[in-house]
């Protein structure tokens, strides 16, 4: 047997080790020191094997003997790695010892077994034992809960102290005992009462529960000891730790909220030490560079620059740490986006004697491409502004020019020094124009684009006819400039006199034109009029006069074009009273009596569409005519229109004209010019019968203009088949 080993010497209290037969095989010189270890027991040891000597102890009726014979076995045995207990012996003096049993890793079961005399550690209660009026004192004082009990759970007597922080009276505990205060269920509980049991002794957190319902957090120190009279008693003492883990709390919840904070900082945000170690970065650093946090936790934050960028980086932070503060625009590896340019601001502050580097970074990448691009645009909008051939002018909110382009100084026979600066309406805007000038700036300004013809004067006080445009120009929300943009419309002007002249002698020309024409058919109609009177013949007269109506229908459009300012156009109710009334005056030996109802409104109709719907009612008329003499017959003639569509009734007929008899070559006749009139308006018939044949004739007003001759029928569509 080895008395001693290196190991066993370094420890501080009495050590052994045993084999797996219980022989004490090593062991240091705290161990046999006045056989110490084996008093603890209450016996001297007089054999090398440690079971016997447990066993005889324990045979003697020393409980803590047979548990460390116990724990020794299965620790040898291999049931559990280590076994810790507390032992209090009866002795000559009073003494406690804490037994650790621990397994060796060999090439056979061994344990290691250290006793360490915790006698101080209860010293505490030696001495409340010891003195009953001192412990008394600190029992009614101690600013601690303090609870005295036994292991089964009964509560024998309980501190001021304890009783207000657990809101019962004495009597109230020592009725209710530990599951007034104690959740005996929870598993922190029965975890609790193991630890005490083995090791006599516990310190740790608990909560304990108010006689109010809410838990109350402590900090607890709970010992089993053996009194002499009363066998083993516990006494608990605690102390309210609500305050503290409320501080805990708020200084996690600030922690939190600073993280947040931090976290919520747009862009990136990092804290360098002395060194230039990263020790506090936002989430940003790790999303928008791609970098993970146990990169962060060892890179240099020189690393995280553009090899090119490292040194002038270096330097900054050098002249932060001088200066107190720095910053600059410098260009950033990112594993996500390639290199991005980052505008970073560095301060310095201090914190327990050390020296910090906080920065924060702000990603400019896209507005350095958006500056360049306005830049361009800017450019182009200068040369825009500078060449253009339209005279330009940029003025204030005042209306006083900033800038002048070389268009508007040829036009308007300034320099541009004489004008920067200076009212534009009142360098170029003649008094009866000046309120009209004013306006048009006024709109400009208020952030409306605005366009008007008017006139403005040169340097010399000639008037110069303008197309003026106004532009106001914005900037983050609101105008701080506008454009003014001038037309000479001098040339243009000249343009439309000479084309409104050319214009208003072919109108002149156009209505002589019309006049002549008129003269013309006249002359036929007179002509027809006279052969009517000497014909003899009353079928040749009546075609005669067929001929006559139509004629004069035609001329009767022609007399009105040239008595309107319209040459193209004319109202056509106007035209179906003339030739009404010329229809009434050829049948009027045939007993015909032709009204028109009167419409609110007139109806303009093109040639192409008059003269065609003029002719048509001539047929009518003198089919109705042409039936013979007989009583007075009544025609009415109704025309309205609703927008472009046009509708014209004539009541009054009695042959349906639907239903002509073909041997009739006359009638065959009116129908098909009435036909092939209608097809030139794109229009449409019909023919109802209610006692006497009504006409109703639909079509769509159009302005479309082909011409003179579309509004005469071609000879082969007269051909009868």
């Amino acid at each position: 047997m080895k008395k001693e080993s290196a190991i066993l010497k370094a420890l501080p209290g009495a050590a052994a080790i045993l084999d797996v037969n219980g022989e004490i095989i090593c062991f240091n010189e705290n161990w046999d020191a006045n056989r110490k270890c084996s008093n603890w027991l209450g016996l001297e040891r007089d054999t090398n094997n440690y079971f016997s000597h447990c066993r005889r102890a324990a045979e003697q009726g020393n409980d803590y003997a047979l548990k460390l014979l116990i724990g020794l076995r299965e620790v040898l045995d291999g049931e559990r790695d280590s076994l810790e207990m507390t032992m209090a012996m009866n002795g000559d003096i009073r003494t406690w010892c804490k037994i650790s049993i621990s397994a060796i890793e060999a090439g056979e079961p061994l344990a290691l077994v250290i006793f360490d005399d915790i006698t101080a550690n209860m010293e505490t209660i030696k001495l409340l034992r010891e003195s009953e009026e001192r412990y008394s004192q600190q029992f009614q004082h101690s600013v601690s809960g303090i609870i005295l009990g036994s292991p089964d759970g009964n509560i024998i007597d309980a501190n001021p102290a304890a009783c207000k922080i657990l809101g019962y009276t004495k009597e109230e505990l020592m009725r209710g005992g530990r599951k007034l205060i104690v959740d005996e269920n929870s598993p922190a509980n029965s975890e609790m009462q193991r630890i005490r049991e083995e090791e006599s002794i516990y310190e740790g957190e608990r909560e304990y529960l108010h006689k109010n319902g809410y838990t109350v957090p402590v900090e607890i120190i709970s010992v089993v000891y053996n009194d002499e009279h009363d066998g083993q008693k516990v006494i608990n003492t605690f102390r309210d730790v609500t305050l503290e883990k409320q501080v805990e709390y708020f200084l996690e919840e600030e922690r939190r909220f600073t993280k947040t904070v931090l976290d919520s900082i747009p862009g990136i945000f990092f804290v360098l030490d002395s060194n230039g170690k990263l020790i506090r970065w936002n989430n940003s650093i790790e999303k928008e560079l791609g970098y993970n946090e146990s990169e962060l936790q060892t890179i240099s934050i020189l690393e995280i620059f553009k090899e090119d960028e490292r040194g002038r980086a270096e330097e900054m932070f050098n002249n932060a740490y001088e200066y107190g503060n720095n910053g600059f625009v410098t260009q950033i590896l990112s594993k996500n986006n390639g290199i991005r340019s980052f505008h970073l601001y560095i301060n310095r502050f201090k914190s327990e004697e050390e020296e910090y580097l906080v920065s924060t970074g702000v990603d400019i990448t896209e507005f350095l491409t958006s500056e360049l691009e306005r830049e361009r645009n800017f450019a182009l909008m200068t040369q825009l502004f500078e060449n253009s051939p339209l005279a330009m002018v940029m003025i204030d909110l005042q209306s006083r020019v900033q800038k002048v382009n070389n268009g508007f100084t040829t036009l308007f026979g300034y320099q541009a020094e004489e004008i920067i600066g200076q009212n534009v309406n009142a360098l170029i805007t003649s008094e009866k124009n000046a309120e009209e000038a004013e306006e048009v700036s006024n709109r400009a300004i208020s952030g409306f684009a605005h366009q008007q013809e008017t006139t403005r004067l040169t340097k010399h006080g000639n008037t110069v006819p303008v197309l003026v445009s106004t532009v106001p120009i914005w900037s983050h929300g609101e105008v701080i400039s506008a454009y003014g943009i001038y037309v000479d419309l001098t040339e243009q002007k000249k343009l439309a006199q000479q084309l409104q002249s050319s214009l208003n002698e072919k109108n002149v020309l156009l209505q002589e034109l019309h006049h002549r024409v008129k003269n013309n058919l006249a002359i036929i109609a007179g002509l027809l009029e006279l052969q009517v009177i000497y014909e003899k013949n009353e079928a040749v007269k009546q075609k005669i006069e067929e001929a006559h109506s139509r004629i004069f229908s035609i001329a009767k459009i022609h007399e009105t074009l040239y008595q309107q300012k319209d040459v193209v156009q004319i109202e056509f109710n106007e035209y179906l009273d003339s030739i009404i009334g010329s229809m009434s005056y050829v049948a009027g030996e045939k007993k015909l009596n032709i009204k028109r109802t009167e419409s609110s409104r007139p109806i303009m109709l093109n040639l192409n569409q008059a003269v065609p719907l003029g002719l048509v009612i001539n047929e009518l008329i003198q089919m109705k005519a042409a039936e013979g003499s007989g009583s007075n017959h009544t025609i009415n003639i109704n025309l309205t229109y609703d927008e472009n569509d046009v509708k014209l009734e004539i009541e009054g007929l009695k042959k349906n004209i639907n239903g002509l008899d073909a041997a009739d070559e006359s009638q065959t006749f009116h129908k098909l010019l009435i036909d092939t009139f209608i097809k030139q308006m794109d229009g449409e018939i019909s023919y109802t019968t209610n006692g006497t044949n009504n006409v109703v004739i639909y079509f769509k007003r159009t302005e479309d203009l082909r011409g003179s001759s579309s509004a005469i029928t071609y000879r082969d569509n007269l051909l009868i088949r």
